[in-house]
């Protein structure tokens, strides 16, 4: 009897060896023979689950999103209060970097990428449902915040969703590069102060 294959699993499988590569060389130096070496299959197996690199980047997409989303989720067990929510989003995504170092290279590529309209459109939507996802997340923390008088009604909550989640991508880099010379909390704590001052009623 022939061996079954859960095809959803085997992608998932091949992606993790693909997003290990892509980390390593970047997305355009890795060549699918060495995915298929990497995941001990033959070329033309890898066409049973792909239809090409960039349909395998796309899955790879997935896959490191769902794990630093688990992260943070983690990293939030517990915290009930809005604005702790907020500033622990803050400093941990700042520093997400630390635990995902090996995946920095690839996160690079893939922001190249999609800037640069490169990927197919698959990946491009993948990439940008991650951005709103993420986005909607902040921005439910915020109303939630607003609808306990910890902040001020007239807050644009999409706009400050968007400038934390735009905060921790760049902080991130910086804290990478310049770390241990970068006070990562300090620089969260003071700018998160700053940004509820400017939140709370006057």
């Amino acid at each position: 009897m022939p061996k079954i294959v859960d095809k959803v699993s085997k992608r998932k499988e091949i992606a993790r060896f693909a997003m290990e590569l892509f980390a390593q060389n970047g997305f355009d130096r890795t060549a699918i023979r060495e995915i298929t070496a990497r995941a001990g299959m033959g070329k033309g197996t890898f066409y049973d689950y792909f239809v090409n690199k960039e349909d395998i980047l796309s899955e790879v997409v997935q896959l490191m999103f769902i794990e630093w989303t688990e992260l943070i989720i983690s990293k939030l067990k517990g915290v009930k209060d809005p604005l702790m929510q907020l500033e622990t989003l803050l400093k941990e995504g700042a520093k997400l970097g630390d635990e995902f170092k090996h995946l920095m290279i690839l996160y690079v590529d893939i922001w190249r990428r999609s800037v640069r309209k490169k990927g197919s459109k698959k990946f491009n939507r993948r990439f940008q449902s991650f951005l709103l996802e993420s986005k909607k997340v902040v921005a439910d923390i915020i109303e939630k915040a607003k609808a306990q008088g910890m902040i001020r009604k007239a807050v644009d909550s999409d706009v400050i969703a968007t400038t934390l989640i735009a905060l921790v991508d760049g902080l991130c880099l910086h804290y990478m590069v310049l770390k241990p010379e970068i006070d990562i909390d300090g620089i969260c704590q003071t700018f998160f102060d700053t940004l509820l001052q400017g939140m709370k009623e006057k």
